[in-house]
């Protein structure tokens, strides 16, 4: 006797679901790591396990108000906290549903972070200088690459399966993160059960080439100088110091320690005084980092071709404000994560710029919006 035809389709939809799931579990494991995590939330509480970087217990206080072309480009954008610290005087605005006490995700403005910590290294004399070569601290097994070419990621360094890319028009972000890719396999694994994966591409040897890995192991040199976990690298050396509350950074499910390169979910107040830290180097009698290290890092000579481009250095970004007839004048350094937060850092001002939102906003006019005296 024949089989109904449904049973026929079940068995047959029921082999097909089989033979996806195992072609699944072979070529993408990755996916059943994140599943429940999914991409990064840019709210917490989030899924996950994390990790506590430890600071002060400390209050949001009031804000002034920010202009009103500054308001409503922030609105327009789907913006969800944008504050604004000049000579210790806080203004700014925060979106619908989002308070003082929300804590969003850096995304990727935490890799910031981790290249000032392999400053520090330098600085403090626990790294002998930019041109040592990452195997000199964490063995053979890792690419063969200098700590210049991973804070700047001009390494060539690429993940095994990674698809060619144009830079010109690739994002300066993880922006193409699907649960397919090789960056996920990195989220999920963690670099240090991926090596075998990382290569060198010698055709992007030498020019910019936006690569996560490059933050990842530099995170690893970070603990391997300190011989600490990263998240409390980050607080005794930052975070507490700049008076930041306790935050959480995102641990990689399958593998060791956290994820360098994202998610570190921390109220934008936070990462106001973050930024007022490194702007001012610290403490005046302790600076933070060597004199020439920090001009480096926050104030690098800018080539006119830079101008209004942008440029890559150290895990932070550079421009200059030059439009004509405005106030607002001079370089600046910024930290960048995914969907447009936004770290400013203004040494011509005096002034940090923390702006988080559902989407980018316009880097320039942000800026002009904000201080149109000056």
């Amino acid at each position: 006797m024949k089989k109904p035809i449904f049973m026929r389709v079940t068995a047959v939809l029921t082999g097909a679901a089989l033979v996806l799931f195992l072609g699944l579990r072979v070529a993408a494991p990755q996916i059943f790591v994140l599943k429940n995590e999914g991409f990064p939330a840019p709210l917490w509480p989030a899924p996950g396990v994390f990790a506590t970087v430890d600071g002060p217990a400390s209050a949001v206080p009031l804000i002034g108000a920010v202009s009103e072309a500054a308001q409503a480009r922030f609105h327009n954008s789907k913006g969800r906290a944008l504050l604004v610290n000049r000579y210790g005087e806080v203004a700014g605005l925060y979106g619908p549903g989002i308070t003082p006490e929300t804590r969003l995700n850096s995304y990727s403005l935490v890799k910031s972070l981790v290249g000032v910590l392999v400053l520090k290294a330098v600085s403090d004399g626990h790294l002998s200088g930019l041109d040592m070569r990452l195997r000199a601290v964490l063995g053979p097994e890792v690419p063969d690459i200098t700590l210049d070419e991973a804070l700047s990621m001009t390494s060539g360094l690429v993940l095994e399966g990674e698809p060619p890319k144009d830079e010109k028009t690739a994002p300066l972000d993880d922006a193409d993160f699907s649960p397919f890719s090789p960056v996920a396999q990195m989220h999920a694994y963690g670099i240090q059960n991926i090596l075998p994966r990382l290569q060198i591409d010698p055709a992007r040897r030498g020019t910019f080439h936006y690569q996560s890995a490059n933050t990842a192991l530099l995170g690893l040199v970070v603990e391997a100088a300190y011989d600490r976990p990263l998240p409390q690298i980050l607080s005794d050396l930052i975070w507490s110091p700049a008076g930041a509350a306790p935050a959480q950074w995102r641990m990689t499910p399958e593998g060791q320690g956290v994820s360098a390169y994202c998610c570190l979910y921390a109220r934008p107040y936070d990462w106001l005084l973050v930024g007022r830290f490194l702007l001012r180097n610290g403490d005046k009698d302790a600076p933070f980092l060597r004199g020439d290290l920090w001009q480096s890092w926050i104030l690098p000579d800018l080539s006119a071709e830079a101008r209004g481009k942008g440029v890559y250095a150290w895990q932070i970004r550079h421009d200059i404000l030059d439009r004509e007839g405005a106030v607002a004048q001079g370089p600046f350094a910024y930290m960048m994560g995914h969907g447009g937060q936004m770290v400013y850092l203004l040494p011509f001002l005096d002034a940090v710029v923390v702006r988080f939102g559902a989407q980018p906003q316009l880097l320039h006019s942000t800026l002009y919006e904000l201080f149109p005296d000056g």
